[in-house]
C-alpha cells in the first residue's frame, strides 16, 4: 500500500485526510449556526464543547496534513492544465493546509488572552497559557480576521478548482480524490 503521496497519485492516507478535514470544517460550521439557534446557554455551551473539539480534531489532523504536504511529491495534474493554474492550485492547498494549523491556534490564543479556558466535552478543557491582556487578544482577532478571509477565499478557489476540473474539464481529478485510480 502506498503510504505517502507520489508523483504518480495520492496516497490513500491523503485521500481521506482530506475528506476528514472537509467534514470537520462543515461540522465546525455546522455547529456554529446551532449555537446561534441554541434555545438556551447550556445548550450553547454543549455545542460549543463540541465545535471545540471538533476544532481540536482538526488541528491535530492538520498538522499531519502539513507536515506530509510539504515533505512530499505533490502528483502531477491530469491532464493538460495551464502551468499558472497549477501553481496557484499548488499554493492554494499549501495554504490552506497551513491556515489548518494556524486558524485553531489563534481561536485558542484568543481565548486564552481573554482568560477563557476552551471547554471540552466531559469536562476537560485546554488550558490557558498566555496573560489574560486585552491587547493581545484584539490583535490575534485581528490577525485571525484577515486568516480566515484569506482561508475563505482560497476554500473558493478550491471548489472553483473541483468544480472547473469535474464539470467544465470533464477529467479525472475528483475521482483520484475519492481514491480512485487515474491515468494521467
Amino acid at each position: 500500500m502506498q503510504l505517502r503521496d507520489n508523483g504518480l497519485g495520492f496516497s490513500p492516507i491523503t485521500v481521506a485526510l482530506h475528506w476528514i478535514v472537509a467534514f470537520l470544517l462543515l461540522a465546525i460550521f455546522a455547529s456554529q449556526v446551532m449555537i446561534g439557534h441554541a434555545s438556551s446557554e447550556a445548550q450553547q455551551m454543549d455545542f460549543g464543547q463540541v465545535q471545540n473539539l471538533l476544532g481540536l480534531m482538526l488541528f491535530l489532523v492538520s498538522i499531519y496534513r502539513f507536515w506530509a504536504r510539504i515533505t512530499s511529491y505533490h502528483p502531477l495534474p491530469v491532464g493538460t492544465p495551464n502551468p499558472i493554474e497549477v501553481i496557484i492550485s499548488r499554493s492554494v492547498a499549501v495554504s490552506l493546509a497551513l491556515a489548518m494549523v494556524l486558524l485553531p491556534i489563534a481561536v485558542w490564543a484568543s481565548r486564552s488572552a481573554a482568560g477563557i479556558e476552551v471547554g471540552l466535552p466531559g469536562g476537560l478543557s485546554i488550558p490557558t497559557l498566555l496573560p489574560v491582556n486585552d491587547t493581545l487578544k484584539h490583535v490575534v482577532d485581528v490577525l485571525f480576521n484577515i486568516g480566515a478571509s484569506a482561508f475563505l477565499a482560497g476554500l473558493a478557489l478550491h471548489i472553483f478548482g473541483a468544480v472547473k476540473n469535474h464539470f467544465l474539464l470533464k477529467n479525472n481529478t475528483l475521482k483520484r480524490m475519492l481514491g480512485k485510480h487515474v491515468e494521467l
